[in-house]
């Protein structure tokens, strides 16, 4: 309707207050719904991130005791907010070419099963197999998921 039509009949153009009320509810119920699912999405792809980045370096380190990088075995240590790669036959904490990877606060490594116990996954130069293989869960209890990694003897890694 036009608004000559509407005031020459005395009536007025607009929106009720019950309207802009309504109409402002629905959109930040939409609102608050869409960032929802958008954070429940980003955390999401943070744990198939580190999922797939502690995968790609656990056969970086595995390719690397098979190649003989250093003339020493190549390992992988893991804590519940961190994992730690490092050359040689035992972990220390101090060494110079440790390389430590932590995770964002919306994931943990929330167990490891390794054969033997410990927190270390050591590949052994000069064919890349371990006696410590086993499974490694990452996990969101944002989202309520995981992710879990299963390292082989023959040091096959997969997930």
């Amino acid at each position: 309707m036009s608004s000559k039509y509407l005031k020459k009949r005395g009536l007025t153009a607009g929106f009720t207050l019950v309207e802009i009320v309504l109409t402002l509810s629905i959109m930040l119920i939409g609102f608050g719904l869409s960032m929802l699912y958008y954070q429940t999405t980003q955390v999401r792809a943070d744990l198939n991130a580190q999922a797939s980045e502690f995968v790609g370096y656990a056969r970086l380190a595995q390719s690397s005791a098979e190649a003989g990088k250093g003339g020493v075995s190549h390992g992988i240590h893991i804590e519940t907010d961190s994992y730690v790669i490092f050359m040689g036959d035992t972990y220390d904490a101090d060494g110079p070419s440790n390389f430590e990877v932590t995770l964002p606060d919306t994931i943990t490594i929330s167990e490891h099963s390794l054969r033997g116990g410990g927190s270390n996954v050591i590949f052994t130069t000069p064919n890349g197999n371990t006696n410590n293989d086993g499974t490694i869960t990452f996990l969101s209890e944002q989202i309520n998921q995981d992710k879990v990694i299963t390292i082989t003897n023959v040091g096959s890694i997969y997930y």
